[in-house]
């Protein structure tokens, strides 16, 4: 799988429009707020005792047009856990069905953390392991990508992590711009059921 960072220049011709919403689509601010979990999965080499890769992606809508975009990652070794955080912040547009979230920040934050032979790992992997990192990094970051609301869960266009992307995803398989045709709901189908790496965020309701 070739991987690009999130610039709109590795981009094909026909892919530019998730980058964009036509200015005279109407807008509207019809999304709730709260959270929207990525489903994920522990990921381990076959067979390794010695390491475990721990992950998780959240889109937080903070209110009708800000969002916060949080992508954690534990890697854990037999003798040590390295983790890492990338927190991007914007803004986002909605039309319908159509949500385009625009990062202006992105925050990236490492660290790593000594294990004892006995010591539970399973808490160190449900938060921030660390009170001090060894990168702790803000700068200013421009990326849009277009999302499907379908009034519960968002469909990122193309396949996108962290803040990486990869050369696949509904628009790829999708036919025409901004239409929901049968190729797209065929993508959708079949990129938001996948049991690995599902590209689909679900709301989650706030207590």
């Amino acid at each position: 799988m070739v991987l690009s960072f999130c610039l709109s220049c590795f981009c094909t011709p026909k892919l530019g429009w998730i980058r964009t919403l036509p200015s005279d689509f109407p807008r509207d601010s019809k999304l709730p707020l709260g959270n929207y979990e990525r489903p994920t999965e522990k990921k381990s080499a076959m067979g390794s005792k010695t390491f475990q890769l721990v992950w998780s992606e959240t889109i937080h809508i903070l209110t009708d047009q800000k969002f916060k975009k949080v992508w954690r990652e534990w890697r854990v070794y037999d003798d040590h856990i390295l983790f890492r955080q990338i927190i991007g912040k914007g803004e986002f547009e909605k039309s319908n069905d159509w949500v385009l979230f625009s990062t202006k920040e992105l925050n990236t934050k490492e660290c790593q953390v000594p294990l004892t032979p006995k010591q539970k790992t399973k808490h160190l992997t449900k938060r921030i392991p660390c009170e001090t990192f060894t990168l702790d990094e803000t700068k200013k970051f421009h990326h849009n990508l277009l999302y499907d609301y379908d009034g519960h869960s968002l469909y990122p266009l193309q396949y996108e992590s962290g803040y990486v992307e990869a050369n696949f995803g509904i628009a790829w398989e999708s036919d025409l711009a901004y239409q929901k045709t049968k190729l797209f709901e065929i993508a959708k189908l079949k990129y938001g059921k996948k049991e690995f790496q599902p590209h689909v965020y679900h709301h989650v309701k706030l207590d």
